[in-house]
């Protein structure tokens, strides 16, 4: 059920959720991991981001990084805690650290990129397609992804229309 309070902000599971600087801040004592993965991938980002895409993305990083993804994240949390900016408390302090710090560039990767480099700085590998089509780096350059050119088949040999 979703209520608001006086302030009009929703409260749904126990969380408040406050809009600021284009994502969703939590202000709540105990977000589930996920929440806490969606809050972090949104400060890295700058962006607003698919929670569905979130769960899958929290998953694949866990399969790469293992426990160092709740290590990241009971920092991050506990930083948030202490009453610090989420942006500056990842600038500051998990960014330079030197086993949360790469990480959170992991993270950040895997949304731009849609995928993660294998170890030994490999192939990147991507878990599908969609991924691939849906990561950021498209819109941050604006620009479709190869193979992905939205038009039909011979569209190319025309002028653009105007």
């Amino acid at each position: 059920m979703n209520k608001r309070n006086r302030k009009g902000l929703r409260r749904d599971d126990g969380i408040k959720k406050k809009r600021k600087a284009g994502f969703t801040r939590l202000a709540a004592a105990s977000p589930s991991r996920h929440a806490l993965f969606l809050h972090l991938s949104r400060v890295l980002t700058a962006h607003e981001l698919d929670e569905g895409l979130a769960k899958l993305y929290l998953e694949r990083t866990r399969q790469v990084a293992g426990t160092q993804v709740d290590d990241l994240l009971d920092r991050f949390k506990s930083l948030l805690s202490a009453g610090r900016d989420p942006i500056r408390a990842v600038r500051e302090d998990i960014m330079p650290d030197q086993v949360l710090g790469p990480v959170a560039q992991t993270i950040l990767l895997l949304w731009y990129i849609g995928g993660i480099q294998a170890p030994g700085g490999g192939d990147w590998q991507m878990q599908s397609a969609d991924q691939y089509y849906r990561a950021l780096v498209w819109e941050t350059i604006g620009a479709h992804p190869p193979t992905l050119s939205n038009g039909y088949f011979g569209h190319w040999k025309y002028p653009p229309e105007m």
